[in-house]
Parts: C-alpha cells; sequence; structure tokens
C-alpha cells in the first residue's frame, strides 16, 4: 500500500487512539513516581519530544526524553523514581525492548506503548496499551507517529497537564487534503535543494524532527532538525544557495526573530522559509487547530511534503533510498523496514 493511503487512514486511526487512551487512562495507576523518562527511538523518539511540554506541564517532575540505549546506560547512575513511558510502534525496536526490561528489572513502574499487541516489546513485563492504528508495513511511519503523539497527550492529561480540546478525525480528514495542497506549493521551492534543515522550539521541535525524519527516509535528501536556537547560533552558515532551512514558529517574538533570520539569509543568497502556525503564508491548514494538537496538522503538512519531494526525484516513498537497510543494521527484531 502507498503511503499516502497510509496518510489518509489517520484520521479514521486518530479517533481510535483518543478513545483507547483516555479508556486505558481512566483506569490506569501508575504508583509512585518523581519524574518521568520518555524512551524511544526514530519517530517514537520524535513523537515523546512533541508530547514531552505536556508531561512537563503535568508537573510530576523532571520529565527528560531518552533513546534506548542513553537510557539503559544511564539507569544505573539513576537516583530518582522515574514513571518509564517506552514507545515502539512496532514494538521490534531491539533497543527498546531492552529498555523496557531495563526499566522493569530495575522495579520502575513502565508503560510499553506499542501497535503491535503479540510483538516483543510486550513480552517485557511492563504494563501494555495497544496502539489501535493497524498495521502500517513500512518504515516511514505516518499514522503510527500520529497516534503515538495522541495518546501520549492524553496520558499527560491523566496525569495533571491541563485538559485539551482533542482535535477529531473529523478535523484532521479536511486538514489531510488541505496539506497536501499545501505541500505541492511548497515542493516547487524545495524539489531542488541538495539539503534541507528544520527547526522549531518545545513541541515544534519533536516536529522538527519527524519531518526531517520522514524527508530523508522517503525523499534521500539529506535532512537535519535543530531547535531553533542551534539553528541561530551558527548552523546557518552551512546552507548553500541549494540548501533551504524551515523555521517553525509560533508567536509574535518567534515569528518575527524567524522573518528577521529569513531577511538575513535572503540578502546572502539562501533560503530560510518561516513555517508560521499563525497561518500568514503556507501552513494554512494548522492554524484552525488549538495547541498542542496543530502539532499534528503540522506534522501532516511535512508527511505530504516528504512523499512529494521522493515523487518529484523519481522515487518511491515506501521503499525509501536504501531498502533493507534495518535488517543490516540489526536495529529491529522481525524482518520489516
Amino acid at each position: 500500500m502507498p503511503i499516502s493511503a497510509y496518510i489518509r487512514e489517520q484520521p479514521a486511526a486518530l479517533d481510535r487512539c483518543v478513545e483507547a487512551a483516555r479508556v486505558f487512562a481512566a483506569q490506569w495507576t501508575p504508583g509512585q513516581f518523581d519524574g518521568i523518562a520518555l524512551v524511544g527511538s526514530g519517530s517514537s523518539f520524535n513523537a515523546h519530544h512533541v508530547a514531552r511540554p505536556r508531561f512537563v506541564a503535568a508537573q510530576r517532575g523532571p520529565v527528560l526524553v531518552f533513546d534506548p540505549q542513553d537510557f539503559i546506560d544511564e539507569l544505573p547512575d539513576m537516583r530518582s523514581r522515574s514513571l518509564v513511558v517506552v514507545l515502539s510502534q512496532s514494538g521490534a525496536s531491539a533497543t527498546s525492548i531492552a529498555a523496557a526490561k531495563a526499566a522493569v528489572d530495575a522495579g520502575l513502574p513502565t508503560l510499553a506503548i506499542t501497535a503491535a499487541e503479540r510483538s516483543p516489546l510486550a513480552l517485557t513485563g511492563a504494563q501494555m496499551l495497544v496502539l489501535p492504528v493497524g498495521d502500517e508495513p513500512v518504515g516511514p511511519k505516518t499514522k503510527g507517529f500520529v497516534g503515538s503523539v495522541a495518546m501520549l497527550f492524553i496520558l499527560a492529561e491523566a496525569l495533571g497537564a491541563p485538559r485539551s480540546m482533542a482535535m477529531t478525525g473529523e478535523t484532521l480528514s479536511a486538514i489531510v487534503e488541505q496539506s497536501r495542497g499545501a505541500a505541492e506549493k511548497l515542493v516547487v521551492s524545495t524539489a531542488d535543494a541538495d539539503t534541507i534543515v528544520i527547526a522549531g522550539r518545545c513541541a515544534n521541535h519533536g516536529v522538527a524532527l519527524e519531518a526531517s525524519l520522514k524527508i530523508a527516509e522517503m525523499s534521500g535528501i539529506p535532512c537535519a532538525a535543530f531547535p531553533t536556537e542551534e539553528l541561530l547560533h551558527g548552523r546557518l552558515h552551512g546552507l548553500t544557495p541549494r540548501s533551504i532551512a524551515l523555521l517553525i514558529a509560533e508567536g509574535d517574538g518567534e515569528i518575527a526573530a524567524a522573518h528577521r533570520a529569513a531577511a538575513a539569509m535572503e540578502r546572502r543568497g539562501c533560503r530560510l522559509l518561516v513555517v508560521d502556525l499563525a497561518c500568514t503564508e503556507w501552513a494554512h491548514a494548522p492554524a484552525t487547530i488549538a495547541a498542542p494538537w496543530n502539532t499534528i496538522g503540522l506534522v501532516v503538512l511535512f508527511q505530504w511534503l516528504a512523499v512529494l519531494l521522493a515523487e518529484a526525484r523519481g522515487l518511491k516513498p515506501e521503499t525509501m533510498r536504501h531498502g533493507g537497510l534495518s535488517a543490516e543494521l540489526a536495529i529491529k527484531t522481525d524482518g520489516r523496514p
């Protein structure tokens, strides 16, 4: 199945994930903890970064995002009793499985979230929350990412974050097609890029991470993501006339700084586009969605951009540039990409 079909399945998957998370949260009793460790790799790592500000808002202690191996290595030196949330959409990421097992063995309250109920992750002894997105047997996850973010938002609220009005599948359905149109306009100015850099703050840094991953996976264009401050403090010197930077900006101060950077780079013959959630440029669809759910609308925009960039370069988005690489790197316990 083409990735465009999975993108279009996201509204129905979103509704299922929100409902499943609410049912789970109503009876969830994680026990005593004084911090939160969000553990995952790839899209799961990025989803944790999008959701991290919501867990911070729950005011249940420090909230840290770990890739799985770092978590395992640092666990012996941790003195807090953290709630550990291990997210692996496939349930087959080798280091995520090991991290969940290490957390359980350390006696920490551990929740594993996966779309694969019978995956190796389910055998670690962690409490399980099934991500009801259906099968997605491709490397670049789309509906798995959106469903993960939605579930994390609901879990954060269960822990004490301020309640929000969840996005519905009906709302997301309209955004999916609007976002494709916006991405079609953007691809005209980015298809010839030799490098793409994306930046944002807080949850939007998580969006930037996911956007850069999808663009690299599908189109093969070298792509990197940075926090906004890191982009502005030196990274812009790496731009050339053939590269492009996308700066996600939210709020008057960020938007003004982003346009200042765009003007400075234009004078140097380089391209920096402002992704403005206030809907003044090309990011039209997400502007109608309240935070934190507007991040999901923005991610869909980048999903389409990745697909269209791949197609513009004669590539199939679902096969990725270097097929079979995950198996050779031994990062999954199954044979999927």
